[in-house]
């Protein structure tokens, strides 16, 4: 009986540290699910669907960005710098479950930041709404 309970206490955490592994933008924030470029709700827990768009944002720089992506296991793919200053970063992780793209390059992200005026953004797969 006590392997029947260690059995069914490990795979409770596997598919509680799978839920958290594959939800990493609630390890930078509190994500917000977007739809048509409009914020529709925040997320609740640290699971969400990866078929939708969520975005967190949260004071910083270019520094700050960076550290994110680390914190995500994102690297990046390619790098947009503005002459407003903003800077957009396409970036792949592979603890995102959401769709991917490809830059005009044949890159492949599922992630998108950016960094401008003291504020940081970034979506997955894609980041939508203003920044």
């Amino acid at each position: 009986m006590k392997k029947l309970y260690a059995v069914v206490i490990f795979f409770v955490f596997a598919i509680i540290g799978t839920a958290v592994w594959y939800s990493p933008l609630c390890a930078i924030g509190s994500p917000t699910e977007y739809k048509l470029n409009a914020p529709v709700g925040r997320v609740d827990g640290v699971c969400y669907s990866a078929d939708n768009n969520y975005r967190v944002d949260f004071d910083g720089e270019e520094k700050e960005l960076y550290a994110a992506l680390t914190k995500i296991n994102a690297s990046e793919v390619k790098r947009v710098d503005l002459d407003d200053g903003l800077v957009l970063v396409y970036a792949y992780s592979p603890r995102v479950t959401a769709d991917v793209h490809f830059t005009a390059e044949g890159k492949r992200y599922n992630v998108m930041a950016a960094s401008s005026s003291g504020r940081v953004s970034i979506g997955a797969p894609v980041l939508q709404g203003c920044y």
